[in-house]
């Protein structure tokens, strides 16, 4: 069987997996919604309503990070809106249809907030500077509504090559890359000329800072968390410089350099590529590949977010 059908196998796996699992998770408390515009909050004893986008990491339906955050957090109800295979211009989509024009969510209502929980962006990061833009309108369009925003940034992810064409030969320092653009985004270390590329010039504040709109409320770093695999034994560098220069994609961003400046980022990209390992998911954290937390992965997911939480959540940490 060839590679590209066995991924399209995994794929349809788990997407049935969550379609027939979605009738179980409505009975849990952090229930999911599956294309439902009318979808109602229910537990009206807390008054924290929860909003969680994200892509098949937050679909798991295997005790996920979001039931935990439920399950500490006694003043929190969530509502699981997270779809396998969306990436954050899709989940953007799906925050306006189905929580902004959804008149069921109570948003402003006297003794109630509404947050939005943002993990997604994995399924786009290929297109960082996209991702970064949609994230960005997500953001500002929840403030400007009277919601507000827990962002999570991407998790660990890649592999040796062998099962994932985007951490091939000299394309995995770029998925590094984008990886490494929207986590920077994510977590407010990066200029709006550096995390939107092109997109930068749509703000209403070109040429500025981040407003506080376009940034979260709480943000959870989860790439440098105890999710990824620090420890691990770096590539080595002379293999990493070889398939950097077969790379056509990285010939062509160097082909207007100087003999002197393309040597000088032949060996800084070099470096950071030849460093990927200790950027991936730890192997006793990985499901059904190096993308997906198994259900321990989820459980140092959610107590990563959990001390970060507002007190007005009620949250028990573990």
């Amino acid at each position: 069987m060839g590679r590209s059908r066995k991924l399209g196998l995994v794929a349809l796996a788990l997407a049935l997996s969550c379609v027939g699992s979605l009738a179980v998770a409505q009975r849990h408390t952090a229930g999911y919604a599956w294309a439902d515009p009318d979808w109602r909050f229910t537990h009206h004893d807390r008054p924290i309503k929860v909003v969680l986008l994200a892509g098949s990491i937050g679909a798991s339906p295997n005790r996920p990070y979001p039931r935990l955050i439920h399950e500490w957090c006694e003043n929190v109800e969530v509502r699981n809106l997270s779809q396998v295979g969306h990436g954050a211009p899709q989940l953007a989509s799906r925050f306006r249809s189905e929580v902004l024009e959804n008149p069921n969510v109570p948003i402003r209502a006297p003794g109630t907030e509404v947050w939005l929980m943002f993990g997604g962006g994995m399924n786009s990061v290929g297109a960082p500077h996209r991702t970064n833009r949609a994230i960005r309108r997500t953001f500002e369009l929840a403030h400007r509504r009277g919601v507000r925003v827990v962002s999570l940034s991407l998790t660990p992810w890649g592999d040796d090559g062998d099962d994932d064409e985007r951490w091939e030969g000299g394309r995995a320092l770029h998925a590094l890359k984008a990886t490494r653009n929207v986590v920077g985004f994510q977590l407010g270390r990066l200029s709006p000329a550096e995390a939107l590329g092109q997109f930068a010039r749509e703000r209403s504040n070109p040429g500025q800072g981040w407003s506080d709109a376009e940034r979260p409320d709480v943000v959870v770093d989860l790439y440098d968390s105890p999710l990824r695999d620090r420890d691990a034994e770096p590539w080595p560098l002379d293999d990493v410089r070889r398939k950097i220069e077969r790379d056509a994609r990285w010939r062509a961003s160097v082909s207007e350099l100087s003999d002197a400046e393309r040597e000088a980022r032949l060996e800084a990209d070099a470096r950071l590529m030849a460093s990927a390992p200790r950027w991936f998911l730890r192997r006793e954290y990985r499901g059904f590949d190096h993308i997906h937390p198994n259900p321990a992965g989820h459980q140092v997911i959610a107590e990563t977010i959990c001390p970060r939480l507002p007190e007005s959540w009620g949250c028990r940490c573990p």
